[in-house]
């Protein structure tokens, strides 16, 4: 049932990024404060998290691998979505995320595993 919730949580979460990348003012909320980073960070944590506990067949690796390739597409859509050129550093802060999400869903289930015993 967790896999479920999380596989759940993560195709909400991707098609809420998408969206985000083709709305102009979707950036906008994050912009001042110096939140602008953490929201990536944060943002692609959950994903890479919800994604990596969601699939716990699939290789970490790969689901790290599509999480950045998805963090590169997110940006290049905003070219187009925010009418501004590519964010380089914002690609590297979701896939800094990225790993960090894979990881701690790696910590996640190891726990859990470790409990059943």
């Amino acid at each position: 049932m967790p896999e479920r919730a999380a596989l759940a949580g993560a195709a909400v979460m991707t098609l809420a990024l998408l969206w985000a990348s083709v709305v102009p003012g979707a950036g906008v909320v994050f912009a001042y404060g110096g939140m602008h980073y953490v929201a990536h960070f944060a943002a692609f944590t959950v994903l890479a998290f919800a994604w990596r506990y969601a699939l716990p067949k699939a290789p970490a690796w790969a689901v790290l691998a599509a999480v950045v390739a998805f963090g590169f597409a997110h940006e290049a859509i905003e070219i187009a979505g925010h009418a501004h050129g590519f964010e380089l550093a914002d690609a590297l802060v979701d896939a800094a995320g990225a790993l960090a999400g894979v990881a701690l869903a790696g910590l996640a289930r190891a726990r859990s595993a470790w409990e059943r015993r």
